[in-house]
């Protein structure tokens, strides 16, 4: 096995999983340490056990948007795309224009075969804004 891993475009050594092995006591209330122990099982492709530390992060803090969109990167690697598409739209709710949030919800629609929806999600990841032909004649007339 390779002694780092890859899960959010970061390469994360290995090692760094002890640190969040340590017991955590089930009292643990602090969101940051149940976001970062999800994301190093994540990079370990130890989704099941990733996704009961982002479940825990989300609870403590609902408005943290990362926790929401990571725990929907989870969902679609354990295939379970309609869930996923709810925790990035809950992310979505809380920053709109976070195109992390916006991909992975492309990703989960389109995996539900969801292809219209999905491409347009894609564009606002992507920042492309889509108008009309109509809009585009209005803005050559008021430009001209």
């Amino acid at each position: 096995m390779s002694s780092e891993a890859k899960f959010t475009g970061v390469k994360i050594p290995m090692r760094r999983l002890g640190r969040y092995e340590q017991p955590l006591g089930i009292d643990s209330d602090d969101h940051e340490i149940w976001y970062s122990r999800g994301e190093a099982l994540a990079n370990l492709g130890r989704n099941k056990e990733a996704l009961i530390c982002f479940d825990k992060a989300v609870k403590l803090a609902p408005k943290n948007q990362a926790a929401w969109t990571f725990r929907g990167v989870v969902l679609i690697h354990l295939k379970r795309y309609e869930e996923a598409l709810t925790s990035c739209d809950k992310a979505l709710e809380i920053a709109p224009e976070d195109k992390e949030a916006w991909m992975f919800r492309g990703a989960a629609l389109h995996r539900l075969g969801r292809y219209k929806q999905a491409y347009t999600s894609y564009d606002k990841a992507l920042g492309i804004k889509k108008t009309s032909l109509w809009q585009r004649l209005i803005e050559k007339v008021g430009n001209w």
